[in-house]
């Protein structure tokens, strides 16, 4: 995986290992400043990395305006402790109450969905992998950066990584919401089974987002025709399949429970 790359003339995508995997930041050019999505994982992802590729680029800190948080999970917010000693100007945004809390002394924003930041961005919420899980539209290319915000099968890697969804009714409204949406483009993360990491046109994004349904109705239906079943069963019996990233029980429960609410 290239360290960084061009997504387009405003875009610039830098990736960082994490765990036998990959995570990304994404850096999104305005004529306000520039926003800075997630923050990778450690504090050698933004010394290293983040702040001398800025630096080269020419971005000054004053440049730098906003730094959104797609949710609080390590590999995403892991860097941001470092990057604000950099950039303590800048505003964070995050919905995530935690986020809040742990950076009261610097100016944290909820991103509103709907609410326009930098004048071409703005907040989608799109809960599942967690409640906090965020996404941001780039008005002017019709660009979605979503983080983890959809899964698809999973990540192939060092932990079960499988369609790691466990708001599951809240998750299927938001996929819903987003096929109602103008979207041209769409950039996530890490590198989900089996479209990648991006999911480019329309009939693309559509695929993928019938993925992200895909894994979670197969494990539905592994219940209802395997009703003897634990949750710990019913994950064995989906890991059999090698060719598909493995699933955590987590997940498996609240598949259990969102079918028995008949919420999926």
């Amino acid at each position: 995986m290239e360290a960084v790359a061009l997504v387009n003339e405003n875009i610039f995508r830098i990736c960082t290992e994490y765990k036998g995997i990959f995570t990304t930041i994404y850096i999104i050019k305005t004529d306000e400043g520039v926003m800075i999505f997630d923050t990778a994982s450690y504090e050698c992802d933004i010394e290293e990395v983040l702040v001398p590729f800025l630096r080269e680029k020419g971005i000054a800190a004053s440049d730098v305006k906003g730094i959104f948080i797609s949710h609080k999970h390590r590999d995403h917010a892991g860097g941001l402790p470092y990057l604000v000693k950099h950039y303590p100007d800048a505003v964070i945004y995050s919905a995530s109450p935690v986020v809040a809390e742990e950076y009261a002394q610097y100016q944290v924003v909820y991103p509103e969905e709907g609410r326009t930041i930098l004048s071409v961005l703005v907040p989608v919420a799109i809960p599942g992998h967690t409640a906090d899980s965020c996404a941001l539209l780039d008005t002017r290319t019709k660009t979605l950066i979503t983080g983890d915000c959809f899964q698809v099968y999973g990540i192939f890697g060092q932990g079960d990584w499988a369609c790691n969804i466990t708001f599951i009714p809240e998750h299927l409204s938001a996929i819903e919401k987003v096929r109602g949406m103008d979207i041209e483009e769409i950039y996530t993360a890490h590198d989900y089974h089996p479209i990648g990491y991006c999911f480019i046109g329309k009939d693309c994004i559509s695929k993928a987002l019938d993925g992200c349904v895909e894994p979670l109705l197969n494990i539905k239906k592994m219940i209802l025709t395997n009703p003897e079943m634990s949750d710990e069963e019913i994950r064995e019996l989906y890991n059999k399949n090698g060719s598909l990233p493995t699933v955590s029980l987590g997940v498996v429960r609240a598949v259990r429970n969102a079918a028995a609410e008949g919420k999926i």
